[in-house]
């Protein structure tokens, strides 16, 4: 009866860990739970390297907006903004960073939308106008960053 315990027990927990979602990923990770998620149609070879004092990036230009990736040193993703022009629907764009958060904290897309309504991170000051907006909520700082050209998403780690 122990040995049987035992191997139940074994097995519980080997499944267990194979279920949660890891804190730290990358862009292949991300791709695909996007994909999986939102039926979006990312692929992960549109994404382009590039390097600068900070560190690596990935971004993908596609459709008026930029989404860049932050990579730490091990190319796990650290941060996510989402760039649009004024040829891009603000709510639409709202949208998609809503999903890219979700898919980026872990968050399922009501709980991240809660979050967002609660703190009125999604007001009526976002627009091309110079302003901007922060909220932190537990270990992601959300903010975002308008100008008269463009309006800036950002979600990072802190």
């Amino acid at each position: 009866m122990k040995k049987l315990l035992a191997i139940s027990v074994s097995f519980i927990i080997v499944f267990m860990c194979g279920c949660s979602k890891e804190s730290k990923f990358g862009v292949q990770q991300l791709v695909e739970r996007m994909n999986n998620t939102f039926e979006t149609d990312f692929k992960t070879e549109e994404f382009s390297l590039s390097k600068d004092d900070n560190g690596n990036s990935l971004f993908l230009t596609r459709n008026g907006k930029l989404i860049l990736l932050s990579l730490d040193n091990d190319n796990n993703i650290k941060g996510i903004s989402l760039l649009i022009t004024a040829d891009e629907s603000i709510e639409n764009s709202q949208e998609l960073y809503c999903q890219l958060c979700s898919v980026f904290t872990g968050n399922d897309l009501e709980k991240q939308k809660e979050i967002f309504n609660e703190a009125e991170f999604f007001s009526d000051k976002i627009k091309f106008a110079d302003s901007n907006s922060l909220i932190t909520v537990g270990r992601y700082k959300y903010s975002i960053i308008c100008n008269a050209y463009a309006i800036t998403f950002f979600c990072e780690k802190i």
